[in-house]
């Protein structure tokens, strides 16, 4: 079982009755053990009696790293006793990285198709007709990137990774997908249905969600 979990990154509590006096020194049983939480870098956090018969049975194990505190060994609701103990978890905060994109808040729909028009391209197609395919598409990046990069350039912006969410799959992403499509079809097209279609999609959308989670 140590093998498997030896890999994962996450803190690792083992805790429960393992029928071993870990108490008794002389206890083979307890011995091997004990060797074998040290191989893989494990610790028993119980020191005092679990057991009506005097012996150290339910025991708390975690990687040395890993913060147990507060271990409180209670009354006997059974044979057993019940173990309460602290957990200190940390989630781990992931550095921002840099990413380069367009800032496509800049760009204006008049000016750009303003200069469009006067590049090469629009301000005089006879001269393009002598041109061969691959010339005219390697024009077009040309032009095109070159506009781009005036109207809307690259820029470096810092973005925080967000922490994937483990019901969201592909029946959501199509949930989504309908939405927008919805969405993106009102802004064009402005009609009352287009709006009724588009605040049905999203509340369907929404319900689906909640239903994901609550299954999850």
């Amino acid at each position: 079982m140590f093998e498997p979990l030896s890999v994962y990154s996450c803190p690792v509590v083992i805790c429960g009755d393992f029928n071993v006096h870990v108490d008794d020194a002389g206890c083979a049983d307890a011995v091997r053990l004990a060797d074998l939480l040290q191989s893989f870098g494990y610790v028993q956090h119980v020191t005092t009696t679990t057991h009506t018969a005097g012996h150290t049975l339910d025991l708390v194990i975690a990687r040395t790293d890993t913060d147990i505190s507060d271990i409180d060994v209670g009354g006997f609701i059974s044979d057993h006793a019940l173990v309460r103990f602290t957990i200190r978890v940390r989630r781990p905060i992931e550095a921002p990285q840099p990413v380069s994109c367009r800032a496509w808040k800049r760009y204006e729909k008049g000016v750009f198709a303003c200069d469009l028009a006067a590049s090469q391209l629009c301000s005089n197609i006879e001269q393009l007709c002598d041109k061969s395919a691959d010339d005219l598409a390697v024009l077009y990046r040309n032009v095109m990137t070159e506009l781009l990069e005036k109207h809307c350039p690259v820029v470096t912006v810092c973005r925080r990774p967000r922490p994937a969410t483990p019901c969201f799959d592909a029946e959501c992403r199509d949930a989504r997908r309908k939405a927008r499509k919805a969405e993106r079809r009102i802004r064009r097209k402005r009609t009352d249905a287009d709006k009724q279609v588009w605040a049905d999609k999203l509340k369907g959308m929404r319900e689906f969600y909640k239903a994901k989670r609550s299954s999850f």
